[in-house]
């Protein structure tokens, strides 16, 4: 019984979706932004923004990333604060 309970728990270790590491905003941007933004930020689907060409600040894509707008859901409940830094974060760097 030990055994078994052993190897439930064992396989139940490292399944968490939680992202932490420095490339992980952009492993999040390619999952859920790229749907509508496209992978490199210019597609623009469904009234979504070209994000190369954006001018916001960081507060202001915090603000947009975190409580959505229009059609864009809001990513407060899904993602941390961490994870939308990170997402932030990546959408500067696609400017580059």
């Amino acid at each position: 019984m030990k055994t078994l309970l052993l190897l439930i728990l064992w396989g139940t270790i490292g399944n968490h979706t939680t992202t932490t590491g420095p490339g992980d905003g952009r492993i999040i941007f390619e999952n859920e932004c790229a749907k509508c933004h496209g992978l490199d930020g210019t597609k623009g689907r469904f009234g979504a923004k070209n994000l190369q060409k954006s001018k916001l600040t960081d507060a202001e894509y915090l603000k947009i990333v975190s409580n959505g707008r229009f059609i864009m859901p809001a990513w407060k409940k899904r993602l941390t604060g961490e994870q939308i830094n990170q997402v932030i974060n990546y959408i500067k760097e696609l400017k580059k």
